[in-house]
């Protein structure tokens, strides 16, 4: 158990009634301590229960969560006691790429009246077009359910990657005029393709952020009116997350074989 999943776990017992934490701190560390044994990933259930503690706080039925991975025999499904996380995950960085016209428009035109004002502004940017996007695509590779944990941590390495090429080619990037800005929401594509194990046929996708980045070098700026030219920006990362969703199919709810690992400590009250 990692020191990230402990976390979660501790933050899920906290938000839990008062009357039920020191069942559900027992229960759930068993599980996540024992998810590897039942080749599952420790931090998805860590998530598992912490969104059982938010969305179940005041359920008035009791949570499938209680029928821990510790107790007997039987087929449970994940989505039974979670949100589909990974859609919502993959929804965030969506939404988070739309924000960036948004936040540039409310910038001023000219100059900042302070240097505060200045690096409140690029913050922002970094994090919405950049740090917000990659921390969840990471998320979600990680949280895929069904698929071996070595494509999972490739898939996320991969994504990581291409969110730091991200923050550090505009700082860093070579003066050149080779679609070098491409190659970050390639390879973010790449990590979602090899992540989700996609048919052969799939891989064909790759030349969508190729194609919609090649708008770029076209008069398409000069034809579009001034004020959707920062909706222009993000073109590339909306597109290849669009192709990501349309060639993948999520499978957060695929039944699982629990193994019996000694009595169960069944939390019957929420």
């Amino acid at each position: 158990m990692s020191a990230l999943d402990r976390i979660i776990v501790e933050a899920a017992v906290a938000v839990s009634p008062a009357a039920h934490r020191e069942v559900r701190r027992e229960q759930w560390l068993a599980d996540v301590r024992d998810a590897r044994e039942l080749d599952l990933s420790p931090t998805a259930l860590a998530f598992g229960a912490l969104t059982t503690a938010l969305f179940h706080r005041r359920a008035g039925h009791r949570s499938t969560w209680g029928e821990s991975m510790t107790a007997a025999p039987l087929h449970v499904r994940p989505a039974a006691h979670t949100i589909r996380t990974v859609p919502v995950l993959v929804g965030l960085a969506f939404l988070s790429f739309l924000a960036v016209p948004v936040w540039v428009i409310m910038l001023p035109n000219y100059e900042y009246s302070s240097t505060f004002d200045l690096l409140v502004a690029q913050v922002g940017w970094l994090v919405l077009q950049y740090l917000l996007p990659g921390a969840a695509l990471v998320t979600a590779i990680l949280l895929l359910d069904g698929v071996p944990i070595r494509r999972r941590r490739l898939g996320a390495s991969i994504m990581a990657a291409a969110a730091l090429g991200l923050v550090v080619y505009p700082l860093l990037g070579p003066d050149t005029d080779l679609p070098i800005e491409v190659l970050p929401p390639l390879a973010g594509l790449v990590a979602w393709l090899v992540a989700t194990a996609g048919r052969r046929w799939a891989w064909i996708v790759l030349v969508a952020p190729l194609l919609v980045d090649a708008l770029h070098y076209t008069p398409l700026y000069a034809y579009a009116p001034g004020r959707v030219w920062p909706f222009l920006v993000v073109l590339t990362p909306v597109a290849t997350v669009i192709v990501g969703i349309v060639v993948t199919k999520f499978s957060t709810g695929a039944a699982v074989q629990v193994e019996q690992h000694g009595e169960p400590l069944v939390d019957k009250s929420a």
